[in-house]
Parts: structure tokens; C-alpha cells; sequence
């Protein structure tokens, strides 16, 4: 009884959860792709709309906003695999 109870309250509670996920930030290692277009719409898909991109330090640096905070955040990725190197609040 207690694990059909238990199953009918995660299933509940599931769509609860999937708009938090959707406003998940990137992490270092995810593969965002090195073509703008398509790092725009997996960032934005990430919860980080992009302002404006621009080449820092042999990266490429996206500016965009953290949608779940409203924080201004930079967040690099390297050129040749397309995978996020660091992440950073933008001050």
C-alpha cells in the first residue's frame, strides 16, 4: 500500500518538477555546438537566453541571462568541441 501510494505521489508531483527543469542552467561538459544558431537554441533551451556572442581568449563567450535569477552570466565554450569550459557570473 505504502509503494502505491508512494508511486501515485511522484507521478503527481512529476509535472510540478518539469518547469523547474526546463530552467536548468548549463553545466561544465554540456554540448552546446560551436554553429551560433545552434548554441543559441541549446542555451536557450538550458534556460539561458543569449544576448550576444563574441571570441574571449581563444573561447567563444555567450552572454545571456539566467532565466530562472535574472542573473547576467558568460558562459564559454570551446571552439573546436562545442562543449562549456566555464560558467560565470557576469559583474
Amino acid at each position: 500500500m505504502k509503494t502505491k501510494l508512494l508511486s501515485i505521489l511522484a507521478v503527481a508531483t512529476l509535472p510540478l518538477a518539469a518547469p523547474l527543469a526546463a530552467f536548468a542552467m548549463p553545466v561544465v561538459g554540456d554540448m552546446i555546438g560551436t554553429e551560433p544558431e545552434a548554441a543559441k537554441a541549446a542555451l536557450e533551451k538550458a534556460g539561458c537566453p543569449v544576448d550576444e556572442f563574441e571570441a574571449e581568449d581563444g573561447k567563444i563567450e555567450a552572454k545571456c541571462k539566467d532565466a530562472a535569477t535574472g542573473a547576467a552570466m558568460e558562459v564559454y565554450i570551446d571552439p573546436a568541441t562545442g562543449k562549456v569550459t566555464d560558467i560565470k557570473s557576469e559583474d
